[in-house]
């Protein structure tokens, strides 16, 4: 009987750390350190695809004269396309930098408006443009406006060309106060010149789903 109860003694133990939790492996060595995990960042481009522009009326046509206006009056310290400033990422076809809009020098302060009316909505973005507005037009255009000091506009509101929406500043990525001003069709950065200087042809066809699309006959509204 006592040899039964040492058995006894000796096999409990056994059966405790079988039926135990399982031992954890560690997700690392002890000489490496953990990172924690950055927030995804999306792009101009991916905003302007979801965000909310006004309805394009079938039988829109744009109107005489230049789609946008000025936001502001000022030195044009870098123009659009190719350049050799360091800060600009490069391109397939401009390995030393693109600019993908205007850079017009004013103190900071400055009050910049509305280039054209539409939906406008506020960012912040510490890497490149800064405390910035995007502006969804009709029929597939925005507009974007970087580098502020403080920003004067809610999530989705409705403004008209000539309103304040922000004030020259340098937050981002910038070397002193300037607005970096943007047009985009589709998502896609244009020369800004052109249309300050007239109503040039759109580019293409909008995507299939664009915020804003005049309704299409096949597909319903897009």
């Amino acid at each position: 009987m006592r040899a039964i109860k040492r058995a006894l003694i000796a096999f409990v133990p056994l059966l405790l750390t079988a039926g135990g939790p399982g031992i954890n492996q560690p997700d690392r060595g002890p000489d490496q350190t953990q990172t924690a995990p950055t927030a995804r960042v999306m792009t101009a481009y991916e905003w302007i695809k979801v965000l909310r522009a006004p309805a394009t009326p079938s039988e829109f046509e744009p109107p005489p004269g230049p789609r946008v206006r000025w936001p502001l009056t000022g030195i044009i310290t870098q123009p659009f396309g190719c350049t050799g400033f360091f800060l600009e990422t490069p391109a397939a076809a401009c390995p030393s930098g693109f600019h993908t809009g205007l850079d017009i020098a004013r103190p900071q302060g400055t009050p910049i408006r509305a280039a054209a009316p539409g939906l406008a909505y506020p960012f912040t973005d510490d890497q490149r443009y800064g405390n910035h507005v995007i502006i969804q037009m009709q029929d597939g255009l925005a507009t974007l406006y970087g580098h502020m000091v403080r920003m004067n506009v809610s999530w989705g509101q409705p403004v008209n060309a000539g309103d304040v929406i922000g004030w020259v500043g340098t937050t981002g990525n910038s070397t002193g106060p300037h607005l970096h001003f943007e047009v985009r069709f589709a998502g896609v950065p244009y020369d800004p010149m052109t249309y300050l200087d007239g109503s040039p042809a759109n580019p293409g066809p909008l995507p299939a789903g664009w915020p804003g699309a005049p309704p299409d006959g096949t597909i319903g509204r897009r």
